[in-house]
């Protein structure tokens, strides 16, 4: 099988008396009796206890023709025909600011899932302990961490993830800033060498005093994988993780595949204006030839936002926790920022119009993912973009804005024009929209221009068939009784 990641061994609660369902990205996938469950590379022997921990990456895999994968079990539902458990990286925390394991920086939010932190906080770590991060691997050399275990013991085995950001010099390779010698390692589905931009797992022993300069040279094992698993041509899939490089506004890369879009793909959370590097996203679609995907329907994990408004060098507190306040927000630097200008690096020296783009997490926390200077300051080129907090029509608020529609035109999310009455049906709170126009200081209001609803309040709509294959993150568990009872 094609594995999205080496494994860590988890601890569970109970054995399965019944069949298990997990909610796995909003599906129901129900384990039964010959569902293979899959952790460290090893298949469990039958009958034995799914992990029972929300926020770690999950790969489902049903057989042909199964009918699975519902929202919600239905009668006669198929048990996935395998479930595989997986963590990006485990071992000892090598920086505090930035968060990183093994070089690879850790991006934590409100909706990171954490088990065993001392005093319940990330706050509390400091470097030499150790953690197993699942979550989505960037090819920046992050993590958008979805679940966070602390490892009160250290553990005997390590592993890296990542994509291969240079080779050398000599036998040396580096995954980001972590550095790694290959003397003697047997490449396993590599091919003669590997080579920048290959997506590796690394298993290492343990080193003691390891810190952010030692060279990780105890390694047993290194395999070059997809970081996405591949799906058979024609069948539906459901995949999520961190965008890659985009080509197009219809196309871009995700993991090994091609992702392309149409004017029927949907969209929830964000618009096709937010495919940029370094976002995540679920997709639904269908696998084609040559690692092509065509995209049915696209999720941004969380509402994705846009500011672009004047800033001067005090709204600039640059660093690893660094902040821009911007239009009334302070966006802080996520782990996967494309900081094209080093605003976040380095600040700003004199007044400059900045253009964030990011996303909110479920406490209202701002993040940016993108950051750019767009020339002088200019109060009549502002823009806002985000979920609707409240409608006064013709008043909305938005990021703690007030967008003021008076004397605006309307679009749909293709462009298209849309009457006020046709936007305001749809400009519900928690959809998407954005203005462009002159902003009023005081006041804290936008006006004029274009306003823009970028995503309705409906999610995609689910594809017509079930998915043969489904990469996503583990919500949480439930049992199936067939007598209603437990």
């Amino acid at each position: 099988m094609t594995r999205l990641m080496l494994l860590t061994l988890l601890a569970v609660a109970s054995t399965a008396v019944a069949d298990d369902v997990l909610d796995v990205q909003g599906r129901s996938v129900i384990v039964g009796p010959q569902t293979q469950i899959i952790v460290d590379d090893q298949v469990l022997p039958a009958g034995s206890p799914v992990p029972r921990k929300p926020g770690m990456r999950v790969e489902v895999t049903y057989a042909a023709g199964a009918q699975g994968a519902a929202p919600a079990p239905a009668a006669g539902a198929a048990a996935a025909a395998a479930v595989v458990f997986s963590y990006a990286v485990r071992g000892p925390i090598t920086s505090i600011a930035p968060l990183r394991v093994l070089g690879q920086e850790v991006g934590v939010t409100a909706d990171t899932r954490s088990t065993g932190l001392p005093g319940g906080s990330f706050a509390n770590l400091t470097t030499g302990q150790h953690l197993d991060v699942s979550g989505y691997v960037d090819t920046n050399a992050s993590l958008a961490a979805s679940f966070v275990e602390f490892l009160p013991v250290a553990p005997q085995r390590w592993l890296l993830s990542g994509y291969v950001s240079a080779l050398g010099p000599g036998t040396q390779a580096s995954i980001g800033p972590q550095q790694v010698d290959l003397a003697g390692v047997i490449l396993v589905a590599c091919g003669a060498a590997i080579s920048v931009g290959r997506f590796v797992e690394i298993r290492a022993t343990a080193v003691p005093a390891f810190n952010a300069n030692s060279v990780l040279q105890t390694i047993t094992s290194l395999r070059c994988v997809d970081p996405v698993p591949i799906g058979t041509p024609g069948a539906l899939g459901a995949l999520s993780g961190i965008i890659g490089q985009v080509f197009s506004p219809t196309s871009f890369q995700f993991g090994p595949y091609l992702i392309t879009t149409d004017a029927s793909t949907t969209f929830r959370f964000g618009s096709a204006d937010d495919i940029i590097t370094g976002a995540a996203i679920e997709v639904d679609g269908t696998f084609g030839a040559n690692l092509q995907f065509a995209a049915l329907g696209i999720q941004f994990t969380a509402p994705m936002i846009r500011l672009e408004g004047p800033a001067s060098p005090a709204d600039v507190q640059p660093g690893p926790a660094g902040t821009v306040q911007l239009l009334g927000n302070s966006v802080r630097r996520s782990a996967q920022l494309r900081d094209e200008d080093n605003i976040y690096l380095n600040g700003i020296n004199q007044n400059r119009q900045v253009e964030l783009r990011g996303y909110l997490d479920h406490l209202g926390n701002r993040f940016a993912t993108r950051a750019r200077l767009r020339g002088a300051p200019d109060l009549t080129g502002v823009r806002i973009g985000g979920p609707v907090e409240a409608v006064a029509r013709p008043l909305m608020s938005v990021l703690t804005n007030t967008l003021d529609t008076t004397a605006a035109t309307f679009e749909d999310p293709a462009a298209l024009p849309l009457t006020s009455d046709q936007f305001f049906a749809q400009a519900l709170p928690g959809a998407s929209v954005e203005q462009f126009g002159s902003y009023d200081v005081a006041a804290h209001t936008l006006s004029g221009g274009i306003v823009a609803l970028l995503a309705a309040l409906d999610p995609p709509p689910p594809v017509v068939a079930v998915p043969s294959l489904i990469v996503g993150t583990l919500l949480g568990t439930d049992r199936l009784f067939g007598s209603g009872f437990e």
